[in-house]
């Protein structure tokens, strides 16, 4: 899947090449993280074997040595790490190291970006890349590199874990950490507050079967290492959105079952009122499916575009029949500023907790750089704050009408923090399959919230909640 770098010389030049993930400093502390940044991931697979490459990624605590030789240094920054990547790019380029910086964050501010960076890349590099090797061995690198100069990505890139774990310093993990793999990239839909559509775009890939199969059995050998509870893996599908053709989703599965493996998935909430479909994502090994639920409102459903969506009564009744089958459905939800009010809170978190919703996140609507909802947003004036330290939907970055946004910010964080109340906990994972993952997870969520909360508490110089009671 490589493309060559055309070199004339008939010695062939090895670079050494860095390859960073950034972590903002108010980035969370999920454990929901993959092993390892997908982006970097692909271009470890695509780059000719004569390169030695290293992978740096700060969310699991990796060091960044800034003394250390590399001929090159790529940086893949999202919104919320980018401040951190910027800093990370400021150091290199001090010690005159020739730096990279693309990403998601990257492709949609390349103006900003480039006041910290030699060269700047936008969109899905997969087809860009030799040819910035290429120009960097030919001492030609240009400053600005954009996947719409070059044929359109249509095939997905498969991985080489095993190159991946030599580049990376992780070790091999149990089944409380989660291998990535991509089964399809893209999305049709235009959810207003989703940056896929202009990002990875709309054509939708599917990973040949043959293809699919050898990658999870490297992953195997690559990362994992069995515990005596479980010989199975966690594998993340890091899809945009797996189920767009109910066909080729069950071939997938079907695929996937002769795997032996577990996994999570980002699904449509439609794939999950078919009952077959749910028979056979548990049968291949599915055990979550995140679903963007986002609303209980009608109103804001239709203002993110997603008025398709099913009513709350039938988000309901299909949550209830995966939960008969076996399948946990992880729902995501989005508190608005300008749409909701502290009632829309309290409702919401009732909600999940009469319904027991599995792993509930709560995130407040963020219009990220690349969305169209930045854009609506930007010529409305509604965009307060464009700290991207602060882009952790943990933040309020717009206008509320009815609210000042520090408070807004405290009684969200208060509200999520009671769905993560010990009665709620206790109630789901009495009422959903797998109940000690259920347990550590909740566990996990909670702690983290607890930190969240203290911390914002102290740096508003706010009375302390009574957390044990907020139920």
């Amino acid at each position: 899947m490589f493309i060559s770098t055309g070199s004339s010389d008939t010695s062939v030049k090895s670079f050494k090449i860095l390859l960073v993930a950034p972590k903002g400093k108010k980035d969370s502390k999920s454990n929901q993280k993959p092993l390892f940044h997908m982006a970097l991931g692909v271009l470890v697979s695509i780059t000719p074997p004569e390169h030695k490459i290293d992978i740096i990624d700060e969310h699991f605590g990796d060091t960044v040595d800034y003394d250390a030789d590399y001929d090159l240094v790529g940086i893949t920054a999202r919104t919320i790490d980018a401040t951190r990547a910027y800093e990370i790019a400021d150091n290199f380029r001090k010690k005159g190291k020739t730096v990279i910086l693309g990403g998601i964050h990257t492709s949609f501010n390349p103006d900003e970006a480039s006041q910290h960076a030699d060269t700047i890349v936008c969109g899905e590099a997969e087809n860009m890349w030799g040819t910035i090797l290429n120009d960097l061995e030919n001492h030609r690198l240009k400053p600005y590199y954009n996947a719409k100069d070059f044929p359109p990505v249509k095939e997905i890139v498969p991985l080489d874990y095993k190159r991946i774990a030599k580049a990376s310093l992780r070790e091999k993990v149990d089944t409380t950490k989660s291998i990535p793999i991509y089964i399809t990239r893209g999305c049709p839909y235009n959810c207003s507050f989703c940056v896929t559509p202009n990002f990875t775009g709309k054509l939708y890939r599917r990973q040949k079967p043959e293809d699919l199969k050898a990658q999870i059995e490297d992953a195997k050998e690559a990362f994992f290492k069995k515990n005596g509870t479980s010989s199975k893996p966690w594998f993340m599908l890091c899809d945009e959105n797996l189920g767009i053709n109910k066909k080729r989703l069950w071939q997938a599965l079907d695929m996937i079952k002769e795997c032996n493996i577990m996994f999570s998935v980002f699904l449509s909430m439609n794939f999950l009122e078919d009952e077959e479909t749910v028979k056979k994502l548990v049968d291949a090994g599915c055990f979550m499916a995140l679903v963007g639920i986002e609303s209980i409102k009608q109103s804001n459903l239709e203002a993110y575009n997603k008025s398709h969506v099913n009513t709350p009564e039938k988000i309901i009744e299909i949550i209830d029949h995966c939960r008969k089958a076996g399948l946990n459905v992880q729902g995501n939800f989005l508190i608005n500023p300008s749409l909701d009010n502290y009632d829309d809170m309290n409702d919401l978190v009732d909600f999940i907790s009469r319904n027991n919703i599995f792993m509930p996140i709560m995130q407040i609507i963020t219009p990220y750089p690349g969305t169209s909802m930045y854009k609506e947003y930007k010529e409305k004036g509604l965009i307060t704050d464009e700290d991207w330290e602060k882009y952790n939907a943990i933040n309020v970055v717009i206008r509320s009408p009815h609210y000042n946004s520090v408070e807004f910010q405290y009684r969200f964080m208060q509200t999520y923090y009671k769905a993560y109340s010990w009665k709620n906990i206790i109630n789901r994972i009495t009422h959903n399959p797998h109940p000690l993952m259920g347990f550590v997870t909740s566990f996990a969520f909670r702690k983290n919230l607890h930190e969240l909360l203290e911390t914002f508490e102290s740096e508003h110089g706010l009375k302390r909640s009574n957390k044990l009671n907020l139920y």
